[in-house]
């Protein structure tokens, strides 16, 4: 496995690179299929009114504004995040929503001072650090006595078909990936509740509480096959593996992603099912 500092120049890299400006561009998409999981974070981490929240890797901000309308005009919600190109638009999100109790930082959460709060949270935003434990170590610095946290995180690859059959639908036209390491930084990396515990423990945190989620996601947000085939070409695991493939491979591989994605069609919709970790914790 890569060194943390150079894990974290990577991502520092590819989030205000391409990679930012194409998640930017795809956000709408994106934000539609996920907002089932938005609210089931927001239910999940029930924030009060005048509480202060922090949302770490927050990117284009879509469920950091619904804890800013939550908290209130008179909390206050701070979204960090690496990634300049989505910071810029999530705060043109809040601006156009009128929401002034909101912030934005860009800094690494993993290092940087954060402001004080009563809750952290975060939407598939705290499995990328390169070194887990100081990362949220420091992220628990500036949590007030009571403070709590709320994050969601994908589980297992097998358990996600949403991600698993395009990625299946590919690779047959791209030589053998290397065999995935455990635990590594990435979107699964908090899969395992055994290494999530020891991570948060480790860092300060209580033993965390799990809760499944498991819900079917659609991956063309109401716009038809083609578009789920765009969006699952465009972001993710199988926009990195075809990245500077010959063309033929690249065509093949649509073609094949298109066949496999087909069954799952229902009208508009292309729906597959999603498997995510609620997990909580407090400070130790």
């Amino acid at each position: 496995m890569a060194a943390a500092e150079e894990i974290n120049a990577d991502m520092l890299a590819f989030w205000n690179g391409k990679g930012g400006h194409t998640w930017v561009a795809r956000q709408e998409h994106t934000d539609i299929t996920l907002t089932p999981v938005t609210d089931a974070l927001l239910g999940f981490a029930a924030p009060r009114a005048d509480e202060r929240v922090v949302d770490i890797g927050c990117g284009c901000g879509a469920p950091t504004l619904e804890f800013a309308r939550a908290v209130g005009p008179s909390g206050r919600v701070v979204g960090f995040d690496i990634s300049g190109p989505m910071l810029a638009e999530a705060e043109r999100r809040a601006g156009a929503a009128g929401l002034a109790n909101v912030d934005w930082r860009h800094v690494d959460p993993a290092t940087a001072a954060l402001d004080e709060y009563d809750l952290l949270t975060s939407a598939f935003g705290t499995m990328f650090f390169g070194d887990r434990v100081a990362a949220f170590t420091n992220m628990r610095r500036a949590a007030t006595p009571d403070a709590r946290m709320a994050i969601v995180c994908w589980r297992t690859l097998a358990e996600n078909p949403w991600m698993e059959v395009p990625m299946t639908a590919v690779a047959q036209h791209l030589p053998p990936r290397p065999k995935p390491v455990p635990n590594a930084p990435g979107m699964f990396a908090f899969a395992d509740p055994d290494h999530v515990t020891e991570v948060l423990t480790a860092a300060g945190w209580a033993p965390p509480r799990f809760e499944k989620l498991d819900m079917d996601l659609d991956i063309a947000a109401g716009r038809g096959l083609e578009e789920a085939v765009v969006q699952s070409t465009e972001i993710g695991a199988v926009n990195s593996w075809l990245r500077n493939q010959p063309a033929q491979v690249i065509s093949a591989a649509i073609a094949s992603l298109r066949a496999a994605l087909a069954p799952y069609a229902d009208g508009a919709s292309v729906r597959l099912r999603g498997a995510i970790w609620l997990i909580s914790s407090a400070p130790a």
